[in-house]
């Protein structure tokens, strides 16, 4: 598992816990996520992102997430406000927990590869 934050003190805040919590199997990174995602090479089967809300970040970002995603992977989004992804992506669950709207995104079908040729 690899984790990715860029605000140092919540990136200090998770090197605690994974060390309070023996997390051997977890990497952390303190970088920006576009950063990693431009570098990357490695698929993954759910990738969880909780960008700054009121930024355009998510935008930004889910174009490099289809590049990462394993084929069927998901994509867990949390948004302060409602959310509608662009063609390529499906919803498959979307709920609301106080101001926190979240979704579930995957690909749809063959778009990956058509964006890849």
């Amino acid at each position: 598992m690899v984790m990715v934050e860029q605000d140092r003190a919540a990136f200090h805040a998770l090197q605690q816990n994974c060390e309070k919590l023996a997390c051997e199997q977890v990497t952390l990174r303190c970088e920006s996520a576009l950063d990693f995602l431009r570098r990357s090479r490695a698929d993954y089967n759910v990738i969880f992102l909780d960008p700054p809300f009121q930024s355009d970040y998510l935008v930004k970002v889910l174009p490099l997430v289809a590049d990462r995603l394993a084929p069927g992977g998901l994509v867990y989004v949390e948004t302060g406000t409602p959310f509608q992804p662009d063609a390529v992506w499906q919803v498959t669950r979307h709920a609301k927990a106080g101001n926190v709207h979240y979704q579930l995104l995957q690909l749809v079908p063959n778009v990956k590869q058509e964006r890849d040729d």
